[in-house]
Parts: C-alpha cells; structure tokens; sequence
C-alpha cells in the first residue's frame, strides 16, 4: 500500500481515476460546500467546533495541573506535616464539600432530562480525570469531586501501590496533555491511613515511610514526569482553577453523604491480624455443603479469621442473597451480607501493610465489582488486530471481538468463567493489562491473533507449579496471593516465553504408570450400560448426554468403583482443576471412608453437582467409568499423580478431533485444514460439539487413547 501511494506521488496521473456508480458524491459534495462557506467568510472554525478543538491542533505545552491535598482527619494531617506536606482536612475547606465522582456522575444524569417529552437525561457512566478536574458550583453549593480511578469502593487495584502510584502519574500527565478548557485543572486527592500504609514494608529505612510520600515529595518539586505541578490549599488553587456551574437539577439531592461529614466506620465481624490463616481443603468442603443458616451465622460472630469469614459469607451468600439481614446490627441497623462482605475486602485491603489479595478478590468477586476501564482495555486489543476468549468455555460465545461496555464485558466474563469465583475478577486484571502491555510493548503478542484469557491463566498457574513444585489447583492458590503488579510481572513474562510454556503445559500433565504401556490391556468396551440400552436409529447424544447429567443417573456399583479407582492413582480431581476443594485425595479418603459409605457417595455428588453444563457432568461420569473399568481390567495399574478429569476430557477431544476418519456433526462448511493440530484451537468449539455428540463407546476409546497420551508424554520426559 505504501508502494503505491509512493507511485502516485511521484508520477501524476500515473492512473485513471473514474468515478463508482454511487452518484451523486453528497458527503463530498457537503465538504465541498462547507470549504466555500469557510473561504467566503460566512463561517467561522468556532461556528462547526464550539468546544474549540481546532485551537489545540499543534499546541504540545503542557498545561500546569494544580493539586489539592485533603487529609481524612487532623491526626493524618499532623503526620504528613513531619514530613513537610502541608494538607488540609474536610472541615478546613468548608463551605467547600468533598465528595466522590459517583455522586456527580447521578448529578449529570439530570441534565437534559425532560419527564415531559421522555426524556432521560445523560446516561450514569464513569467520569474521567477531566471531568473531576474542576471546581463545580452546584444549585450554589461549591463541590470537588475526588477523581475515579482513586474510588477503592469500584474496583482493588489501587489497593497495590506500584499500581496506584503508576495511575497517579498517569492521569496527570493525561490531564496536562489534553486539557483545553479554562482556568487549570485541579486534581482533589484525598489522603487516607490505609493509602499512607501501602508499600511500608518494602521502604523501611528509608527517608519516605511510604511510596506515596515519595510520590507527592516528587510533586512538591514543581515537576512530574515533565509536567509542571503547582500545590497548595484548595481556597488558593480555586482563584485560578477550571470552573463548572450547574444551577438546575430537578428535584435531585445527592443522597450520599459528603465525605467530609463521614461517620467512623462500623464493623460487626472480629478481627485479629494472627488469626487470619487460609483453611484446608476440606474445611472449605464442609463449610460449602453447609445448608443451616443458624450454623453459619453462628460460626460467623465466632470467627476471628477473614478466611473463614469470606468462605462462610459465600456460603450464605449462595443460600440467602447479598441482601439478606443477618442480624449483626440488633434492631435497628440493618446489616446485610453484602455489608459483611464489604467490610471482609475493606480489612483484607488495608488492615495490613501487605493486602490478603486471595480474600480481596474473593470479596471483589461475590460483590460483582467491575473495573470500569475494562471497556478501554478490550479497544485497545481490539485496535492492535486482536480478539479475545473469556473463560475456559469452549464456545463462539465467549469471544469479544468488537467494543462492548465494562457492564457487557463483565457479564461474558461471568457467564464463561471458571468455578472459583475469584476468576471473574482476575479475568478482568488480565484484560486490564493485556491492554497496557499492547499498547507498551506489542511485539509481545506478535503473531497472537485470540488472546485466550483463560489459557494465559493456566500459562501462570504452570509457571508457578514448576517453580515451586506443587500442583497446578494449589498453583492457582499461590497465583491468588500474588499482587496485581506481581501477576502483570509474570503476564509479561508468560507472554515472552508463549510457545515454551505451552509445551510445558502439556507436560506437567502428563502421568506416570507403574506398568509398561505394552503390558497393560487398554481396551474398555461400553461403560453405560442404560445409556447404551437405547435403540437404534442413532440418537441425539448430546441431547440424551443433558437429559441424563441433569439427574446424575449412575450405576449401583458407581461409587464402590470410584472407592476402587483411588487406590490406584494419588488422587482424582473432578470438575475445574483449578478448584482445589474440587481433590480428592486418596490417602485421606481411603483412610476415612468405605466403598459404601453414604458420605463418600454425598462427596462425589456434590463434586458432579458443581459442574454446571449437565452434559459435560455425564462426560465426567463416563470418564470415571472408563478409569474404573480400566484399573480392575489392570489390577496391577498405578498412576503415580492425582487423575484431573478436565485434562484427560481436553485431551480426548483434541485427539478425537485429530483423528480425521471420526464422524463429524454438521461440519459440511469446514476443509480438512480444520483438523491439522496447528489449527485445533482456532476449531476447539466445534471439537467439543463433535465429541459431546459422539457415542459413549467412542468417547470411551478416546478417553483410553487420551490416558495413553498422557502416560507416553511422561515417559519420553
């Protein structure tokens, strides 16, 4: 393309220009026009661009960005004062209020509302730093508004200080570049105990006690990033600051209370720093099966440890709702579990000089909190060429391949992400920094055309699981602890080393038998025995598959045989493989349980009612009855590693997809390249299609041709 316009600049009518039917040529035509109003003088550049755009074409000065500090209280501001930062609390301000972008976000959603015509007025949406820049004189009530991104209430990542003090000089370097209205912009910060604690342990010693001191130590300087800084009290920087006046608001009253008449906060739950420890396994097992409410919330005022308290929250959460009033506030507060919830993330995200980010995400997750620039960070991808898969659901749906809204983006995400409620919002960090990393460095994802958000997670769990050695679910664990700027670390370094890591993947897979591969009798002949009691003509087996996982419909000696199963192997995982409740392990179960036990038949149930698509939960059976028919077939059989059903189903349908004579549904529009193992992701979706409408025998022997994979990768290693 660059040729030919070189071509055409060098040789004049080097060739015929004609003209396409599409006659007459009106947006050229209006141009054309337009140009001759603007010649002619009968308009002016500021009659089409009243916001003055034009004025700011070539202009690269940077615009001086005023900063005002508020300390939360006089004690803090006393603190800061040892250091030499001069602030001001909310009751110095005054008659000046201080309140969040959300509350001017309701305000402008009154502007142009006319109940008479229908009119609803501006859509509540995230305002940005340019926005909250500015002094507001509201129905004559003069507002600041702290800026967005600084909201801890929205979304965790401020709650990481390399995070946080990156976003700060961010947005002021944005502010100063794209400023264009009059007056300076004006950024309020507000400085809290918790802000102040993040990073103390890593500057002990140190001149600054925290990150952020160091930080506004910069911009007392004059000078950030080569932007030019002015700081001082809010009455002064006001006399110069970009001003905005609203004076008609209908009825509306801000209904949130400004932050600087806030009331101390409440807590209802204990607290005690030494008793915060994760649980076990099976802990976490019981306290999900919990049905009675009363147990619960009486296990919740006796808990001391935030581990326990989210896990039982969850649990409740599941039961009752977030809006259920547990009673912790007697008579005449209403405390609901989302309050409860709410102060879990608020202890786990500050009590601490090192946040319990595994319970903040938790809590992120069950209050469905959503980073409100994951809309720009999914254009950004999608400008670069890209696309994006969301969860490990192998299904077009979960694909993003045009702009969507963060409420959009964040639905999918739930819709297609693992079990581990946490997932959703570590998908969103991924996507978050997926875009940072494209626009910072791109060649990282060259020759990526779908970035697999849910495959980069297994990527990060592998590379944690090898480096500590320790299995993959208690990798994922580990990779929950981690802070957003430790997990962006590792992205980048994933990212470099893609295809490396994937092979790695498959080997940390693999499973060690006892036996010799050609000693041991591989062949299993039909393992449902109702299901294959069905009359020909074929049927529909992915139908029948649903209709019979919705019931969990097993065989008498289905739960012995498991029993059997697990003394061959260390253990078996059914369901997500990163869900750590989700193993079994055999040591303890053999030990604790008998074949015939009603408890082990009520464990592996509620391990099958956990997978939600019925017909993956009957491949899960089918696949636990290959195993079982296999190890009594081979009484001499011994799996070295825990048997992780997710990874032997994946494994079968790639293989069953491979194999190119294997009937396929409805997949008249595909050529044969569709079935090249270069191409398997790209056609993942219709695999799985495939497979699920095989019959069982078939997906029997590929489950067989799948444990066999496994165990050859081992022994090549």
């Amino acid at each position: 393309g660059r040729w030919y316009l070189a071509q055409l600049d060098a040789q004049p009518q080097y060739q015929t220009r004609l003209p396409n039917e599409n006659l007459p040529l009106v947006w050229a035509q209006s141009l054309y026009f337009l140009g001759q109003l603007l010649d002619d003088r009968f308009l002016a550049p500021g009659d089409l661009d009243p916001l003055g755009r034009h004025l700011q074409i070539g202009n690269k000065r940077r615009r001086t960005v005023q900063i005002a500090l508020i300390a939360e209280d006089a004690e803090l501001q006393a603190q800061l004062a040892e250091y030499g930062i001069a602030t001001q609390t909310p009751s110095q301000i005054e008659p000046i209020q201080v309140r969040q972008s959300t509350a001017l976000a309701a305000a402008y959603a009154q502007i142009g509302r006319n109940d008479k015509l229908g009119l609803t007025g501006r859509p509540i949406r995230r305002l940005r730093s340019l926005t909250t820049s500015r002094i507001f004189t509201i129905c004559g009530e003069t507002i600041v508004f702290l800026p967005a991104f600084l909201d801890r209430q929205q979304f965790y990542l401020t709650f990481d200080y390399h995070f946080l003090i990156s976003q700060i000089k961010a947005e002021i370097a944005y502010i100063s570049e794209q400023w264009t209205q009059l007056g300076r912009p004006t950024l309020t910060l507000l400085l809290t105990k918790s802000l102040l604690q993040e990073g103390q342990d890593e500057f002990q010693g140190q001149q600054y006690a925290s990150p952020l001191l160091e930080l506004i130590a910069e911009l007392k300087q004059g000078k950030c990033n080569g932007v030019p800084i002015r700081m001082g009290a809010l009455n002064q920087l006001k006399l110069t600051a970009g001003t905005e006046r609203i004076d008609d608001l209908h009825e509306f009253n801000f209904d949130r209370t400004a932050v600087n008449a806030l009331v101390p906060q409440h807590y209802y739950l204990a607290y005690a720093p030494d008793g915060n420890q994760p649980l076990t396994s099976n802990q976490e097992f019981l306290l999900e099966a919990e049905t009675r409410v009363a147990i619960l919330l009486k296990q919740l005022r006796g808990s001391n440890n935030l581990y326990q308290q989210i896990e039982l929250l969850h649990t409740l959460s599941k039961l009752k709702g977030l809006d259920f009033v547990t009673g912790f506030g007697g008579a005449s507060t209403q405390v609901t579990i989302a309050n409860l919830i709410d102060e879990v993330y608020f202890k786990a995200g500050n009590f601490s000089n090192r946040p319990h980010w595994a319970i903040v995400r938790y809590a992120a997750g069950l209050l469905t909190k959503v980073e409100i620039s994951l809309s720009d960070a999914v254009t950004d991808i999608l400008i670069d060429g890209k696309q994006i898969t969301v969860g490990m659901a192998y299904s077009e749906a979960a694909l993003i391949d045009a702009p969507m809204s963060h409420t959009e983006i964040a639905e999918k995400i739930d819709k297609f992400c693992r079990e581990d409620i946490r997932d959703r919002v570590l998908t969103q960090e991924i996507i978050i920094y997926l875009g940072l990393l494209i626009k910072s460095q791109p060649t990282l994802v060259k020759g990526l055309l779908t970035l697999r958000v849910g495959y980069l997670i297994i990527l990060l769990t592998s590379e944690l699981a090898i480096e500590l050695g320790i299995t993959q679910d208690a990798a994922y664990e580990k990779l929950m602890e981690l802070s957003p700027f430790e997990i962006q670390t590792r992205l980048h370094h994933v990212l470099s080393d893609y295809q490396g890591l994937g092979n790695t993947v498959f080997q940390r897979e693999s499973l060690h038998l006892s036996q010799a591969q050609e000693r041991i009798e591989w062949m299993v002949e039909a393992v449902d025995p109702i299901i294959n009691k069905v009359p020909s003509p074929p049927i529909d087996w992915r139908y029948q598959r649903r209709k019979d996982g919705a019931i969990v419909r097993v065989d008498r000696d289905f739960y012995p045989s498991i029993w059997r199963l697990l003394e061959h192997c260390k253990g078996i995982t059914i369901g997500d493989k990163l869900e750590k409740r989700n193993r079994l392990d055999s040591e303890v179960i053999l030990s604790e349980m008998t074949p015939g036990e009603k408890n082990f038949a009520l464990r592996i149930e509620h391990l099958l009612n956990k997978i939600v698509a019925p017909e993956y939960r009957q491949l899960n059976i089918e696949a636990l009855m290959v195993l079982s028919a296999l190890s009594e077939r081979n009484p001499d059989l011994d799996i070295e590693e825990y048997i992780v059903l997710d990874v032997l189903i994946g494994h079968a349908v790639r293989l069953a997809w491979l194999d190119v004579d294997l009937p396929k549904v409805t997949l008249s529009q595909l050529d044969r390249s569709a079935f090249d193992s270069a191409n398997y992701d790209r056609y993942k979706s219709f695999a799985w299609s495939a497979f699920y409408q095989s019959s069982p025998q078939v997906c029997a022997d590929y489950l067989v041709k799948s444990l066999q994979f496994l165990s050859q990768i081992a022994a090549e290693i």
